[in-house]
């Protein structure tokens, strides 16, 4: 007698998002893979999406709402859901987004032995029209690559599977961190265990309101203040990761010496010790760059040079 398919949870988070995840509930509810829990964590929405849900909720035993008692922001909401999902196995599930039927059942097939799968995706607009360009703009890693992804990220959340045992390990430190998917990619890459699916299977909605990736907006800041910031973060997460200790032997010591050089940007020009350190190991920290000499070159520049620009 065949043994029957896992469960599979489905963790999906929502904040106001009453204008679309009717369409999301109803892509996740009719997936080929029937063996599912949807838990739903509402983070405190103020329109109408608990109504929704909970009328969802009543006529489809699959799904379990909760609602926060105070907005914890994203991070701590996935955590959250996560830690009430039941199944082996659990994909993640944005608001706002559009699976495909086949999506579960397909990451299913594919994990193997991995800790985290996740899919390539197609971006709309608001209105759902298809966007002709890619997303994200990286290379797509996989296998054992936890420092290339220190600087950006390859894996969309909503578009990931991931095993129960990968949360041993990420759980813990999960609060600290800035994007939770890209937590979970790094504990997956330190083991070796980050995989890549070929497969678009889902549709990827682009507007005001993402987490991540946001509509431009008009820069009202200078570049050098900007780019400081974005320095202080990457410092900051760089530090969280390093607290976490996941990282172990080699790894771990390259990561402190990038950090080293990395974190002198707002004391120098150009930042000639970062630049020798990418010279030799960007091969490592520059995977996911599609022109890492490029990359490398503006990450070196100082704050100093920002300045100074300003000025020309």
């Amino acid at each position: 007698m065949l043994s029957a398919p896992p469960k599979i949870s489905v963790a999906m988070c929502t904040f106001n998002g009453e204008r679309f995840v009717a369409e999301q509930l109803d892509s996740i509810l009719n997936q080929t893979y029937k063996n599912i829990e949807l838990v739903i964590v509402d983070d405190l929405s103020t329109d109408g999406t608990l109504l929704l849900l909970d009328d969802y909720a009543a006529r489809d035993e699959r799904i379990r709402v909760i609602r926060n008692s105070e907005n914890i922001g994203f991070v701590r909401n996935f955590e959250k859901a996560m830690g009430e999902c039941n199944g082996e196995f659990i994909a993640l599930a944005d608001q706002d987004d559009i699976w495909f039927p086949e999506k579960i059942e397909t990451l299913y097939n594919e994990i193997g032995e991995n800790w985290l799968i996740y899919s390539e995706v197609s971006p709309v607009d608001f209105e759902g029209n298809l966007l002709d360009i890619n997303f994200p703009k990286v290379n797509r890693l996989e296998g054992r690559c936890p420092l290339a992804l220190m600087l950006n990220n390859c894996v969309t959340g909503h578009a990931s599977l991931i095993k129960q045992e990968l949360l041993s390990l990420a759980m813990p430190a999960m609060s600290g961190m800035p994007f939770h998917d890209q937590w979970l990619a790094i504990v997956a890459a330190s083991r070796g265990k980050l995989k890549a699916s070929n497969k678009v299977l889902s549709f990827y909605r682009q507007h005001e309101n993402n987490a991540v990736w946001k509509t431009k907006a008009k820069r009202t800041e200078a570049k050098y203040l900007k780019t400081l910031r974005d320095v202080e973060r990457v410092c900051e997460f760089i530090r969280t990761v390093l607290a976490a200790d996941i990282l172990v032997g080699r790894e771990r010591e390259l990561l402190e010496e990038f950090y080293a050089c990395y974190s002198r940007y707002d004391r120098v020009f150009y930042n000639f010790k970062l630049r020798c350190f990418l010279k030799k190991h960007g091969d490592t920290f520059l995977a996911l760059f599609l022109q890492k000499d490029k990359y490398r070159r503006r990450i070196c520049r100082g704050k100093w040079y920002f300045i100074f620009l300003a000025f020309w």
